[in-house]
C-alpha cells in the first residue's frame, strides 16, 4: 500500500482500526516521513513511533491492539463466515488528507470448515478442506499445547488457505476429554490420523504432524511410533524430551498401549539426568522434519531442544531433510508460526513476548514463507 500525493518530508500520521466479530474496537498508528516524490510505502518505509518502529509491511496490522485497556489479553475474534474491514486513515501534520478500506478473510474463498465430535468421529478437531487442492500436497494434524482445547485455528486455516487440508485435534480441556494434560493416550491422535487419511481418498497423500510447544512432544512421539501413519513432523517451539503432566509433573503426559511414556521432571535440560529415557528418540522419525524456536523462549529453552533434535537427525537421519528456523530475537510464540494475525499481548510484559514487542511479528513474517515452501519441496 503506497500513500501518494504529499508533501515532501511531510510528518505523515497513519492510524488503522477494525471492529472485530466481537464488536470490540482494535486500532494501531504509525508515524511515517514522507520521501522526495510525497510518498509513503507501507512496504518499505520506516515507523518512526507509534504501535511500533522500523519497517513492517504489515507492521500496522500486526500491532493492532484493542481500544479497552481491561482486554489486552485477548486475540482478534474473526468473523469466519465474511470478510473483516479495516480502515486506514491518513494526516499530514494537523490535517486529515484521506481514508480507505481493505477486507481481510479468515480463509482463502472455496475452502470449508466441519467439525469433528467424540460421538461421531472418535477425537474432537476441525478439519479445513481447501478447494481444489493438488493431490500432491500433504496433509496436515495440528496439536495445540498447554492451552488446550481448539486454538491452533488461525494457523489451520492458513495451510488451508495455501493448499494443505489441515485438521486440528483437541486432546484435553474439552467436554468428554481430560480436562489437564495428564495420561494422554498417544492412540487417541491415531484415531485423527487414520480419519485424516481416509479423507485422501486414494491418492494415498502424506499426512504431516504440527505440535506447538508441549503438542511438539506428542507429534515427535507419534513419528516415532507410527511411522506407517506419520510422514514428516513439523515443531514449534519444541522439546526434545516427554515432559510430565500439567500442572504438577509428578505424572506422566503421555501413555503408549497403557503404559507411561517415560519423562522427566527436569525443564530445560535436552539431557535430563533423573531420567534419560525421557529424550524423544527422534533418529526413529521416518520423514523430513521443521523446526522452529525463538531464542528469548522464557516459557522453556525452545532452542536447546531444538539444537538437540537438530544433532540427533545429523547423526542418525541423513536420508530425510530437516530444517531448523532459529529467530535469536523471538519468544515463545514463533511456535505459532502463521503470521498477521492480531494479537494484545504485543506491547505486553508476557512470557510469552520476545527480545521487543515486534521480535514474535517479524520472526513469523520469516517463518511462515519458509514452512511452506519446506511443504512443497519435501512432499513428493
Amino acid at each position: 500500500m503506497t500513500l501518494s500525493g504529499l508533501a515532501p518530508g511531510a510528518t505523515v500520521t497513519v492510524r488503522l482500526s477494525s471492529i472485530d466479530a466481537r464488536h470490540l474496537e482494535w486500532q494501531s498508528v504509525a508515524a511515517f516521513t514522507a520521501d522526495e516524490h510525497g510518498r509513503v510505502n507501507l512496504d518499505t518505509a520506516r515507523s518512526r513511533g507509534g504501535s511500533y518502529t522500523g519497517v513492517q509491511a504489515m507492521g500496522l496490522v500486526n500491532a493492532l491492539a484493542p481500544t479497552t485497556s481491561s482486554l489486552r489479553s485477548r486475540y482478534y475474534a474473526w468473523d469466519r463466515a465474511a470478510a473483516d474491514s479495516f480502515t486506514l486513515d491518513v494526516n499530514a501534520g494537523d490535517s486529515h488528507v484521506g481514508s480507505t478500506t481493505f477486507e481481510r478473510r479468515y480463509t482463502a474463498p472455496g475452502v470449508t470448515q466441519s467439525t469433528l465430535d467424540l460421538a461421531t468421529a472418535g477425537f474432537i478437531g476441525r478439519y479445513y478442506q481447501p478447494a481444489g487442492s493438488p493431490t500432491q500436497r500433504p496433509m496436515v494434524m495440528l496439536i495445540g499445547g498447554s492451552e488446550g482445547g481448539l486454538g491452533l485455528d488461525f494457523l489451520a486455516a492458513g495451510l488451508a488457505s495455501a493448499g494443505y487440508p489441515s485438521l486440528e485435534v483437541a486432546y484435553f480441556k474439552e467436554p468428554g476429554l481430560p480436562q489437564t494434560l495428564s495420561h494422554i493416550p498417544l492412540e487417541y491422535f491415531v484415531i485423527a490420523l487414520r480419519w485424516l487419511q481416509e479423507q485422501s481418498g486414494n491418492d494415498e497423500r502424506r499426512v504431516y504432524v504440527l505440535g506447538g510447544s508441549r503438542g511438539s512432544e506428542a507429534a515427535e512421539l507419534l513419528a516415532v511410533h507410527y511411522p506407517d501413519l506419520v510422514d514428516g513432523v513439523i515443531a514449534g517451539s519444541p522439546s526434545s524430551v516427554a515432559l510430565g503432566d500439567l500442572p504438577d509433573q509428578t505424572d506422566p503426559a503421555w501413555t503408549f498401549e497403557g503404559r507411561a511414556v517415560p519423562y522427566t521432571r527436569q525443564l530445560d535440560q535436552p539431557h535430563p539426568t533423573d531420567n534419560p529415557d525421557a529424550v524423544i528418540p527422534v533418529e526413529r522419525i521416518h520423514g523430513p522434519v521443521f523446526l522452529a524456536c525463538g531464542g528469548i523462549d522464557r516459557i522453556w529453552t525452545s532452542c536447546d531442544y531444538a539444537h538437540a533434535i537438530i544433532a540427533e537427525l545429523k547423526a542418525h537421519h541423513g536420508r530425510f531433510p530437516h530444517v531448523l528456523a532459529e529467530y535469536p530475537d523471538a519468544g515463545h510464540l514463533v511456535g505459532a508460526f502463521a503470521p498477521y494475525e492480531p494479537e494484545a499481548f504485543v506491547g505486553a510484559e508476557t512470557a510469552l513476548e520476545g527480545l521487543h514487542s515486534d521480535s514474535n511479528a517479524i520472526a513469523l513474517s520469516q517463518v511462515w514463507p519458509r514452512l511452506l515452501h519446506f511443504l512443497a519441496t519435501t512432499s513428493h
